[in-house]
């Protein structure tokens, strides 16, 4: 294939004509080194913008709040309510139980309730770094385009040029190399990016359903408590309704950790490819 060849990838158009051609219009022959420069330190920028982005706001730092809230569960068993057979359970009744179960609830319903606000404001935050991402990702995709334009401008200048053994390769050539490196770059970065935006979505829908899940907890507890508005004078507390909301909240914990754990392994592959992306350019 003659130097001047261009070979477009994957599914992306071809390069528009009219900025091919006025890149050409503004071609000087004196400046081939530096040849679409502008387009090629955009694109690096861009990258490194995108890499920052996906770096910043690590969700895993909710794994310590989750896992501080299972412990708290552990501790709120609604077996405790029953009293206790033989001579323990003359000291110790149901009311005496019902009692001291409520204070124990009412500490950790606050602690949990701060959970949960923080959990919501985590997912929140998760959203907002998609849409710095989904920017990242159009920037770098328009770099990438100035780049084939460019590209496609150099092929054509170097149509029909075929240099004699042993010549030195036309320096244009050389410089279209190590433009078809970053376009390569910039295009390999694009999935990578969108990885990094799954990563955090699949998290963000865990830590949601735990923040929804705590909610629920408090609400159905309260009122199997006797805690919710008017407070009847007999409260007998259904356990096993109650260990069925704890056990669904802690498998939903449990789910996020799991999946927070995995999302810290994938986001730390996507950094660890942009930053082997960006080292040659």
């Amino acid at each position: 294939m003659a130097d001047g060849a261009y070979r477009w990838q994957g599914n992306w158009p071809a390069p528009d004509a009219a900025r091919i051609a006025e890149i050409d219009a503004a071609w000087e022959e004196s400046g081939v080194e530096v040849f679409a420069e502008s387009a090629r330190s955009a694109a690096v920028e861009r990258i490194e913008r995108a890499l920052a982005a996906a770096r910043a706001g690590d969700l895993t730092g909710a794994s310590a709040r989750l896992n501080h809230a299972r412990s708290v569960l552990e501790g709120l068993d609604p077996a405790a309510l029953e009293p206790r057979r033989g001579l323990a359970g003359l000291f110790k009744g149901r009311g005496a139980r019902l009692k001291l179960f409520r204070q124990a609830w009412t500490r950790a319903a606050a602690g949990l309730s701060e959970t949960a606000t923080d959990l919501s404001g985590r997912v929140e935050g998760a959203g907002q770094r998609s849409g710095v991402l989904d920017k990242a990702w159009v920037e770098v995709r328009e770099a990438f385009a100035d780049l084939d334009a460019h590209l496609a401008a150099a092929s054509a200048r170097l149509e029909g040029h075929a240099p004699g053994e042993g010549d030195a390769p036309h320096p244009l050539v050389v410089r279209k190399a190590a433009l078809e490196a970053c376009r390569a770059a910039a295009l390999q970065s694009l999935p990578l990016i969108r990885s990094a935006q799954n990563a955090d979505a699949r998290s963000a829908e865990t830590l949601k359903a735990c923040a929804e899940g705590l909610a629920a907890w408090r609400d159905d507890w309260k009122e199997a408590l006797g805690l919710s508005g008017k407070r009847p004078k007999s409260v007998r507390p259904d356990g096993e309704r109650m260990s069925r909301v704890r056990s669904d909240l802690k498998a939903r914990i449990d789910r996020a950790v799991a999946e927070l754990t995995a999302s810290q392994s994938r986001r730390a592959e996507v950094e660890a490819r942009m930053e082997a992306l960006l080292r040659p350019l």
